[in-house]
């Protein structure tokens, strides 16, 4: 088969599965966990001046919180420098989380969306978060649950796998994003976030596990649907929200 067609074939697939995803949403009880992280990212963001929007890459500010920015200084904070050219923030800060040069006590928010999973030594970047943050400052993110199967399925496949995966999601998508970042799972369970927080002189505010559709199987009918019936399962089942997808939560800097 022409390569041409393989292509048209599986963005056929992939279509017929994302129609499938709107049938999740339809019985799901409870919100899309990025709309619970927009929530929270609001009320931190809401009385704030200075943000971090630590390991940003591209993502403009503008696109995780809902309220107005006007008046705020935010700083796009990414150790890759490509990525965060595309960022249209007003400040860049090249640099890993490890170390930012920022003054002590210079932000009132710092917002992670999706980076906990990439990082190798997790207390050392919540460590500098406590350096940076002002007293009731707040750390706020969102990431995948390693309890859950496709944290678990993440962690135990080799970089390789994920590479030539993820370029098939996106050659169906149309996409040119870079490849995906080496994942570690350090701080990205119920129990790992409580016990660094607390090493790190930081105090639990929101903690909550949440659901949404499938979408690491796309390029599978069958599959995917079966995944769906199981998601709507986690979701509706209170005992199984520790294996839930993903993380979100709040961290107040003591």
């Amino acid at each position: 088969m022409p390569e041409g067609d393989i292509v048209e074939l599986v963005r056929r697939i992939v279509g017929f599965n994302k129609k499938t995803n709107e049938w999740y949403y339809r019985f799901s009880d409870h919100e899309h966990y990025w709309k619970v992280y927009q929530g929270i990212v609001d009320e931190a963001v809401a009385p704030a001046k200075d943000i971090i929007h630590l390991g940003c890459g591209p993502l403009w500010f503008g696109k995780v919180a809902t309220v107005p920015l006007d008046g705020k200084t935010i700083y796009a904070v990414d150790p890759d420098e490509a990525a965060l050219a595309r960022n249209p923030a007003p400040h860049h800060i090249c640099a890993y989380g490890e170390s930012i040069p920022l003054p002590d006590g210079c932000a009132d928010v710092i917002a992670a969306d999706h980076l906990l999973e990439h990082l190798e030594k997790p207390e050392a970047v919540l460590h500098e978060a406590h350096r940076l943050l002002r007293p009731g400052g707040r750390f706020v993110f969102t990431a995948p649950n390693l309890l859950s199967y496709s944290g678990l399925a993440t962690h135990l496949t080799p970089h390789w796998f994920h590479t030539f995966y993820m370029g098939l999601l996106r050659s169906s998508a149309g996409s040119s994003n870079p490849k995906p970042y080496p994942t570690y799972f350090r701080m990205n369970t119920l129990w790992t976030v409580e016990r660094i927080a607390k090493e790190t002189g930081f105090r639990v505010d929101k903690l909550r596990t949440g659901v949404d559709h499938p979408s690491y199987t796309v390029l599978f009918p069958g599959v995917h649907q079966a995944l769906m019936a199981l998601h709507l399962v986690l979701d509706k089942v209170e005992v199984l929200a520790p294996f839930r997808i993903t993380l979100t939560g709040s961290l107040v800097r003591e």
